[in-house]
């Protein structure tokens, strides 16, 4: 009750942003790392493989072959979900454990993951160009390097700017527009519905998914449900309410049991996003609402 009343009062105060993205299917989300597959030859984990060797003379080629192979695969994969696009959670890799794990600052690139940089724009262009869109997870925060280089990411006060800055960049060099923001304050941050709200007032051509969310981020994102952790339902149909056109995007990834659930969630406009570099239960659904769609195309 005290969130929807809060609800009621942002309504009285902000008129709301709509949010213009008319495309409703899948996105891919594409982990390249995980902190606990790194090793001395492979200190950001890429592709969950310890025994991946990125130094030495060769290393830079063999990441590259690495990170191509993992690009066609996801391809084939999106290919076969109907999906409209990817979103790479871990573009600098995964050399730091939790808080840190995600950096979100695609600037950082060529500082925190050297062996990424000089086939970075390749692995992008690859995506586009088999005609999806593509994202990036970024963190309203700035990571700062202590005396001894240890990593932080660290508060900041002017969270559109940074965020921004960091969008912008993905824009102008890689043509992303969906953008997971990651670790943000949500109702704990009460300035940040303000901040984000001008922030996709500004940029209207990105889709913005905040993780932690309330009722009024509806107005000017999608934000990001994860089935796992609950049925939202109830949340959808209320905010529904305040914001017709509103939409969630909802994460089904270890919880693809439930086929009616799932397509009743696709059928109510929300986004589904699922693991897309490799093959596994929510992809097998996905491939099946396709199969599905393509058939009644067919008959009509």
């Amino acid at each position: 009750m005290l969130v929807a009343a809060m609800a009621v009062v942002w309504l009285w105060i902000v008129a709301p942003v709509r949010v213009h993205w008319p495309d409703r299917r899948p996105i891919g989300v594409l982990f390249l790392a995980s902190n606990f597959h790194s090793s001395a030859t492979n200190p950001r984990g890429w592709f969950n493989d310890p025994y991946l060797d990125v130094t030495g003379p060769e290393g830079q080629q063999r990441f590259r072959k690495a990170l191509l192979d993992y690009a066609d695969r996801s391809i084939a994969i999106l290919k076969l979900t109907g999906a409209q696009g990817a979103i790479i959670w871990d573009l600098e890799g995964e050399e730091y454990p939790h808080k840190t794990t995600y950096i979100g600052d695609p600037r950082l690139v060529s500082r925190l993951a050297p062996e990424m940089a000089p086939v970075v724009d390749e692995f992008f262009g690859r995506l586009r160009s088999a005609g999806f869109r593509v994202g990036l997870t970024v963190r309203p925060q700035q990571l700062v390097f202590d005396d001894h280089g240890q990593p932080r990411q660290t508060q900041v006060f002017d969270i559109k700017r940074i965020l921004l800055d960091k969008i912008d960049y993905a824009r102008e060099r890689w043509g992303a527009t969906m953008f997971y923001v990651d670790s943000n304050g949500g109702i704990r941050r009460p300035d940040e519905i303000w901040q984000l709200r001008r922030l996709a007032e500004q940029r209207p051509d990105i889709l913005l998914i905040p993780e932690h969310n309330y009722v009024p981020y509806s107005a000017f994102s999608a934000p990001y449900v994860s089935l796992r952790k609950g049925d939202s339902t109830e949340k959808s149909a209320w905010t529904r309410k305040l914001f017709p056109e509103s939409f969630q995007a909802v994460d089904i990834s270890d919880d693809s049991s439930n086929w009616n659930k799932i397509a009743a969630i696709r059928l109510r406009g929300d986004i589904l996003l699922f693991r897309a570099w490799f093959w596994n239960p929510e992809c097998q659904i996905l491939d099946g609402f396709t199969h599905k769609q393509q058939i009644t195309t067919d008959i009509h």
